[in-house]
């Protein structure tokens, strides 16, 4: 009797749903502030427990998962794509691949779905996709590879002129990843590019190459309104001298409008010298949990852990998650920080200020080096580990840029191989 045609269908059903719906919420973990390394494994766990149910199922776990695309989410095209390309059965991978490249709103889940599988199973699949007509389907090899941080090998170099937009975005953005020097001169004429996104990720990969005529056009994606503001303020300020940085950020909180970036931008550069100016901020209420992060990021200090928050302040409810609906409530970027008090962490600073040089770069509590670099990696909270990454990255321009959304026991292994 096959193992499909005995199965739990509400079981199954369960799966299906809890294998989309926890992707979703994975995919606002790897951003938040309060998820270390080791709840996104605990996290990646429960994933996949679910779609190790879907397996066992065969025929009846893929079409549970084939019935769920009707809610039109990624998460759903998550698993349909673990399952297909994991399999290795080629029918299936068409269904995914096609399902998956259907709106920009779902290719996420296709592309984690791959990143989500051993390298080694899909390499075969990974060629095929980078050697295809579509741009799309060759920008979803290079997306996947990427996130592998595996080298497309001529795919990429053939990608970054391509004339389709997506591919050629992917594929520079890609460059900047994996550190492909040899793409240099190609990726700096790009900087150039009629196409907003692939001029910004041609600029953002030529930084990452270590290469300073990328900053001033990084510079011009600094606006509170575009949409790539933050990942060109997290990275400008890191690649400038201390001094083009801190003069950078006091430009930036005279301007009108933008002093949240100038609040968050004092954070990345990580002087301690503006620790006062930032717990003033703090008796700003549309500030406060800002500049709370900004000391988290320079001092290492946990405001709520030692106690220098305080109650937020009267506003409307949240709304919550629904599993039952598969629903996650959209959170801005400070939905999950906590509000600090600006007294007590006044207090704090005027204790502990004499561990810290003004004129030095700090992040997470510890002057910034390749090994304080991989400690945060190793033990520290997301948001601290991405710009952990991309400090290390730009430390050594050899070094590839650590994946930190990456399946956490595939970090794990990176990790430990790393520190071993």
């Amino acid at each position: 009797m096959e193992i499909s045609s005995i199965v739990n269908r509400e079981v199954l059903s369960q799966h299906s749903e809890e294998a989309a719906f926890l992707w979703t919420i994975r995919t606002r973990a790897i951003g938040e502030p309060h998820y270390s390394l080791q709840d996104l494994a605990r996290l990646d766990e429960r994933v996949e427990a679910h779609l190790d149910g879907l397996r066992v199922a065969g025929d009846v776990g893929w079409n549970f998962c084939r019935a769920n695309l009707a809610n039109d989410g990624p998460g759903e095209i998550f698993a349909l794509t673990v399952l297909a390309f994991g399999a290795g059965k080629r029918e299936r991978m068409r269904d995914a691949l096609y399902a998956g490249c259907v709106s920009p709103k779902v290719w996420p889940g296709l592309v984690s779905g791959l990143g989500w599988l051993d390298y080694a199973s899909i390499s075969e699949w990974l060629q095929m996709l980078l050697q295809a007509k579509s741009p799309v389907h060759r920008a979803t090899g290079i997306a996947a590879c990427a996130i592998h941080r595996e080298d497309p090998g001529e795919a990429l170099t053939s990608a970054v002129q391509d004339a389709a937009p997506v591919l050629r975005a992917r594929a520079l953005r890609a460059t900047g990843e994996i550190k492909r020097r040899d793409l240099l001169e190609s990726v700096r004429a790009r900087t150039r590019d009629e196409d907003e996104p692939c001029r910004f990720w041609a600029a953002w990969a030529l930084t990452m190459l270590g290469e300073r005529d990328g900053i001033p056009v990084l510079m011009d994606f600094v606006d509170p309104n575009g949409p790539f503001s933050e990942r060109a303020l997290k990275l400008v300020l890191r690649a400038m001298d201390l001094g083009d940085s801190r003069r950078c950020v006091s430009s930036l909180a005279a301007r009108p409008g933008v002093i949240g970036l100038a609040v968050m931008g004092a954070g990345i550069v990580g002087d301690p010298v503006s620790v006062p100016w930032l717990i003033r901020r703090m008796e700003s209420p549309e500030l406060a949990r800002l500049a709370g992060e900004a000391i988290t990021m320079i001092t290492g200090i946990d405001l709520a852990y030692k106690d220098l928050d305080q109650d937020a302040p009267p506003g409307p409810e949240a709304e919550g998650n629904d599993p039952a609906t598969g629903e996650v409530a959209p959170l801005d970027y400070e939905s999950n920080l906590p509000w600090p008090s600006a007294p007590l962490v006044a207090q704090w600073w005027a204790k502990n200020q004499h561990a810290f040089s003004a004129g030095t770069r700090y992040l997470g509590g510890n002057p910034i080096t390749a090994q304080s670099a991989v400690e945060v990696l190793v033990n520290g909270k997301q948001r601290l580990r991405a710009a952990a990454a991309l400090e290390l990255a730009l430390i050594n321009p050899n070094y590839v840029l650590f994946e930190v959304r990456a399946n956490g026991s595939w970090q794990e292994k990176r990790l430990a191989a790393r520190t071993s």
